[in-house]
């Protein structure tokens, strides 16, 4: 009797995290809709660029810089994904192939941005750099371990 009771308590830890990990990924509400709707992805990041250009407080001379940093800025709403049967019709080696060609142009679009980041940084006065790294504080999170 003692076994059988060991082995239904383990049965039913093992049903409710199984339960549980299916309720966690079927959970499409947990996607931000900005993440969905490009209109809406514009929107949200021309409102937290409002609020950075209010946060920032720049002077006229400052203002140049801050157009040609939201130009550089601006995300790529097209995502790049090939259809589904294009992309089924592929071997997994070249999917992998995809996959690190679109990696490598996310990268150049990074080292574009970063680019773009630093020459602005270079015009803001040291209480507006303080302001704009407040504002990117929230980025700390996607470091790998150890940095």
């Amino acid at each position: 009797m003692n076994s059988f009771r060991k082995y239904a308590l383990i049965g039913v830890v093992t049903a409710g995290m199984a339960v549980t990990s299916l309720a966690v990924f079927a959970r499409p509400e947990k996607c931000d809709a900005r993440y969905r709707d490009p209109a809406q992805a514009a929107a949200w990041i021309q409102r937290r660029q409002a609020e950075l250009h209010d946060k920032l407080k720049l002077d006229a001379a400052q203002e140049v810089a801050w157009q040609d940093f939201n130009k550089q800025m601006q995300p790529s709403m097209s995502r790049g994904m090939q259809d589904s049967a294009q992309w089924s019709s592929l071997h997994a080696p070249e999917r992998m192939e995809q996959m690190l060609a679109a990696m490598k142009m996310r990268e150049g679009k990074m080292a574009d941005r970063i680019a773009a980041v630093k020459t602005f940084y270079t015009v803001l006065s040291p209480e507006q750099q303080s302001v704009f790294d407040a504002q990117f504080a929230g980025h700390k999170r996607h470091l790998p371990a150890g940095t």
